[in-house]
Parts: structure tokens; C-alpha cells; sequence
């Protein structure tokens, strides 16, 4: 269940950051259904914590991973971008 847990909410910021204005994965930021999705996924990963562990560390751990997912799609798609594609500061 942790591992589903993981997937879950790594999937949910995935959407959360492909449906952001700020996105520079894709040419347009999906709609609204990518917006829907995020919240199942989240739900989902907050399921499968808090039945893999109590509620107040299963909370944690879906806090803790959505956090995770939130701080690491920016950096990866700025690592793996073309340098030629990178704005320059």
C-alpha cells in the first residue's frame, strides 16, 4: 500500500503541474480533467496511506510525497530540457 501510496500522489502533482499556467512540459496546460484527476489521485493516495498506516502518519506520508512531487517535476523538466530551450535569465 505504500508503494500505491507513492504512485498516487506522484501521479496527482504530475497532473497538478500539467494543468498550471506555469508549465513548460507541454505547448498548452491540459484542462480542467487533469485538474480532476489530481484531486482523485490525491484522495487515492491519502486511502492508501492511511490504510498502510494510522491516520496521523498516513496523513504525513501523503503530505510529505505530494510535496515531493511538487518540488520535483520543475527541476526534472529543467534538467532534461535543451539547453537552446531554456530561457535565458
Amino acid at each position: 500500500m505504500n508503494v500505491l501510496g507513492c504512485v498516487a500522489a506522484i501521479t496527482a502533482m504530475l497532473l497538478v503541474y500539467l494543468a498550471s499556467p506555469n508549465q513548460r512540459a507541454l505547448a498548452r496546460p491540459m484542462g480542467r480533467g487533469a485538474r480532476v484527476g489530481a484531486s482523485l489521485f490525491a484522495v487515492l493516495a491519502l486511502t492508501a496511506w492511511i490504510a498502510s498506516e494510522t491516520t496521523l502518519p498516513g496523513i504525513f506520508s501523503t503530505l510529505s510525497a505530494l510535496m515531493l512531487g511538487a518540488v520535483i517535476f520543475p527541476y526534472l523538466l529543467w534538467l532534461f530540457r535543451p539547453a537552446g530551450q531554456r530561457k535565458p535569465r
